[in-house]
Parts: structure tokens; sequence; C-alpha cells
């Protein structure tokens, strides 16, 4: 083995250091082989650049301190040297004097930093078109101009029919009234459209932000929801408009602050439990006594006269017009139905 002794000398004569450094050692540790021998083969994503090693691992070897620290980072680099081996097995490409590798696909799935972006909201138009089945077809810039014989960009500079555009005479329908100025018309006419084009550029782009405004604000309140006091003592960003809440909310009195109401409510209940007073709801009891009456009235007529036979039909016509509220049945007026309209007779047979 050769030793050699580097000397560290410093700035006084006085002090010197002395290191020893194992020169087979450090040319071993650089000049280890490419070929990594495993037991179990590693699984490569090459696309995703990951390495599996599923074999288990030797307690033993495994150790405390140093020695595991020195068992791990040769295992590391013996599995990364397998990594690099699968990569540089692929067809490589010299770009720029440099050795470049196309990588495949990635095949193992990884959770995504933030959720999948909503679909962008639809215009008219292409809601119309979806519904439709209309389909958009790129179309070419040049097309053939009849008049002057020779291909003219569609839109734009020189585009097709610009020389009947330029032309000062403008046919006049035979039902047109001579007198009106056709020319300002058309004028007009491209002005409005281009007009009624930009309000609907306009519309759409505030659908989408009011669309985009509305998923935040859903966001924010659910984030203020989110504490333990639901939002109640959340601070709010300046020009932040409270959102309130839809439905009954239960509210509780407050248990710091002025007590004159909680006072009041408490003795409000003594003098209720200590009174000898009854509340009475004089109404209630007006009409339970006069339900009564009907009712023991009703018993007396009934057992002064005989009872008669009823058809199967009219006990089915009271258990229909059964009243749960007045318990008892409904009897329609004489002559009248109970929508209140006449009475219509079946034919007999």
């Amino acid at each position: 083995t050769l030793l050699y002794t580097i000397k560290f000398e410093a700035m006084t004569t006085e002090t010197q250091e002395e290191r020893t450094i194992d020169v087979d050692e450090l040319l071993a540790s650089t000049s280890r082989s490419i070929q990594v021998d495993k037991d179990v083969p590693l699984t490569f994503d090459v696309g995703s650049l990951i390495a599996f090693d599923m074999a288990p691992i030797d307690s033993g070897k495994l150790g405390q301190g140093k020695a595991r620290d020195a068992f791990l980072k040769d295992l590391t680099r013996d599995n990364t040297q397998l990594l690099f081996n699968s990569i540089f097995s692929l067809p490589t490409v010299t770009v720029d004097r440099t050795v470049c590798v196309n990588l495949p696909a990635p095949t193992t799935r990884l959770p995504r930093e933030k959720p999948i972006p909503p679909p962008p909201t639809l215009t008219k138009w292409e809601a119309f078109a979806k519904k439709k089945g209309i389909q958009k077809k790129k179309r070419g810039r040049m097309i053939w101009d009849e008049v002057a014989k020779e291909w003219r960009p569609r839109f734009g500079y020189k585009k097709v029919g610009s020389d009947k555009e330029q032309n000062w005479v403008v046919e006049v329908p035979e039902n047109g009234d001579p007198y009106k100025d056709w020319l300002g018309e058309k004028e007009d006419g491209k002005k409005e459209n281009v007009a009624k084009n930009e309000l609907k550029r306009l519309q759409n782009i505030s659908k989408q932000v009011k669309d985009k405004s509305d998923a935040i604000g859903q966001n924010v309140k659910q984030a203020h929801k989110s504490t333990a006091s639901l939002g109640k003592f959340q601070d709010t960003v300046k020009n932040e408009k409270r959102t309130k809440e839809k439905g009954k909310q239960k509210k509780f009195s407050a248990v710091s602050g002025d007590v004159s109401s909680e006072k009041a409510s408490s003795l409000a209940l003594i003098n209720k439990i200590s009174s000898n007073m009854v509340s009475v709801n004089k109404e209630k009891a007006a009409n339970k006594e006069l339900g009564a009456t009907i009712k023991r009235k009703r018993e007396e007529e009934s057992e002064g006269r005989k009872p008669k036979r009823r058809s199967k039909a009219g006990v089915k016509a009271q258990t229909k017009h059964f009243d749960k509220k007045k318990g008892q049945v409904s009897r329609p007026v004489k002559g009248k139905s109970r929508e209140g309209g006449p009475v219509k007779k079946k034919p007999r047979k």
C-alpha cells in the first residue's frame, strides 16, 4: 500500500499538521465498475427517472452509525448506476455536441400539486355549434375572385369583392326609394355589424370573468367557514362583502357585555313561575266548548231516530270526504258539487 504524507504548514513555523491519505482506496472508489449485479432486479420507470428496489434489506449489514451510512451509500450508488445504465441503453441523439436521450412516456402516476382546472365556459356561438354539431373548419386565406380573375385574400387589403365596394354606383331595387341614401345605408350596416360583434365579444369576456369571480367567492367562503367559529371572527379583505347565510339561523344571547337582557328574561321567568294566574287562550277554549256542544246535540238526535241501512256507495262517499281537521264527514250542499258547480247526473242505463 502506497502511503503519501501531506504536510500542511500553518502561518507560524511552530505548529505543523500531518494527514495521511490512502491513495489506493481513493482510486478504487473512483474506478468502480458500472456493471452491478443484483439478486432481485430493479423496476424502472425511465420516463419519470425512478427506480424501485424491492429486495429485502439485511438487518445485519445495516448496522449503526458509520457502518449504516456506508451501507446505505453503497446501496444508493449501485441503484443509481443501474438507473443510468437503463437510461443510456436507449437510442441517443447528439445535439450541439451534447449526447441526449429521448425518454419514453412515464408509467408511474404521480399526484397533482393542484386540482384539475374546470373546463372553460363556452360562448354563445360555441354552445350553439356544439348543440347543432357544427365543426370548425379552417378556411384558406386566398380565394378566387371571379371579377378580377385572380387569387385574392379573403379579408384585408385588396380582398375579394373590393372592386365592387369601391364602385360609386349602387343598384337600387325595383321597389326601392330612389331618393334614399343607399351608399350611406351600406356604410352604416358595416359599422353596425362591427359594433354588434364587439358587443358580443365583451359579453363573452364579462361572462367568463363573472364565472371565475363566483368560483373564487365560493372558495373564499369555504375557507372562512373552515375555522372553529365558522368564519364569525374571520378578518375580511379590503372591500370584501360579507355573504349572508341562507335559511334560519339560531341566535344565542351574548355571554359577555350588557347583562340587562339576561336579567330581564330571568325576572320574567321567576314572575311566571311564582304567580298564581294561569294564562288561558279564550278563543281556543270557546271553540272547544262549541265543538263539544255540537257533538252532544248530534248524539241526542241520533238516539231519537231509527238507524237507516246505508249502501256501500254511501259509506264509500262518506269515507272519501272525511275531514281530518274537523273530525267529521263533509256533506256537499244539495244541488251543488264540492267545487261549487252544478251536479252532473249520469244517464241511466
